[in-house]
């Protein structure tokens, strides 16, 4: 059933995104493995403004591929969350970071991607309500629903 997808999706990542930026780019599904579209969600950021975790875990990857700086941070339950388009990270791997912690700093755009198992999940799905050192709050909440329906 529709619903308990909605409800595993919500408990398997629990992101902080930020509410005060304009979405360049929204999420995209590909229709196949190598297909086109976009694996996340890119917003317009001011260069060199700070970038603070969207997740809680353990930074896996913080470098640069192909000239961009990224960081990946794994959350709960094996969710991988990319932060792209930096211009600067200010942190390494192994690394323990707590969402809103501060952990770099932006380009002109900055890009939200998700995976789990290798699947590509709508980070606006994986967006909670919670309080935020940083001040960030969540650009899409979700609302508990019923798994028996209404």
């Amino acid at each position: 059933m529709p619903l308990k997808l909605i409800e595993f999706v919500a408990a398997l990542c629990a992101l902080m995104l930020p509410v005060n930026a304009v979405v360049a780019d929204s999420f995209r599904a590909p229709s196949c493995t190598w297909c086109a579209g976009n694996r996340g969600i890119e917003y317009v950021s001011v260069p060199s403004a700070s970038v603070y975790s969207a997740a809680t875990g353990v930074v896996t990857f913080s470098g640069r591929v192909a000239g961009t700086v990224y960081v990946v941070v794994r959350g709960t339950n094996d969710v991988l969350v990319t932060h792209g388009r930096l211009q600067l990270a200010s942190v390494k791997a192994g690394d323990r970071v707590t969402a809103g912690f501060r952990i770099g700093e932006s380009s002109d755009r900055l890009y939200i991607g998700v995976r789990h198992l290798g699947q590509y999940l709508n980070p606006e799905t994986c967006a909670v309500m919670a309080k935020n050192p940083s001040g960030l709050r969540p650009r899409a909440v979700l609302l508990p629903i019923h798994s028996q329906g209404p």
